[in-house]
């Protein structure tokens, strides 16, 4: 079961017709491997979609290939390498 941080997370970044979705997507990745497909990794997917469908498949497929990527491309900031959110904890916990 997906938490409510990342539904709202969701709901608020996507249009209500790719929110659906998105959230089923979600649901079956974390079904399909709960221990790459973790709360943290999808809160990085979710944050590195920014809203688009077509960022979100990016990101997806990038867990696929390596998650630890997927971190370090929403936790850390490009130009100093120093990291900037952690999404371990829910989105309201992360302001950066």
């Amino acid at each position: 079961m997906l938490p409510q941080d990342i539904i709202t997370k969701v709901r608020q970044d996507f249009s209500e017709d790719d929110a659906v979705v998105i959230l089923q997507l979600l649901s079956e990745l974390q079904k399909e491997n709960l221990r790459i497909f973790s709360d943290r990794i999808l809160r990085c997917i979710v944050f590195s979609a920014k809203g688009r469908f077509d960022e979100f498949a990016c990101a997806v497929a990038l867990a696929r290939i390596d998650w630890r990527d997927v971190i370090v491309n929403a936790e850390y900031d490009r130009d100093s390498e120093n990291r900037r959110r952690n999404f371990e904890l829910p989105f309201t916990q992360n302001v950066a």
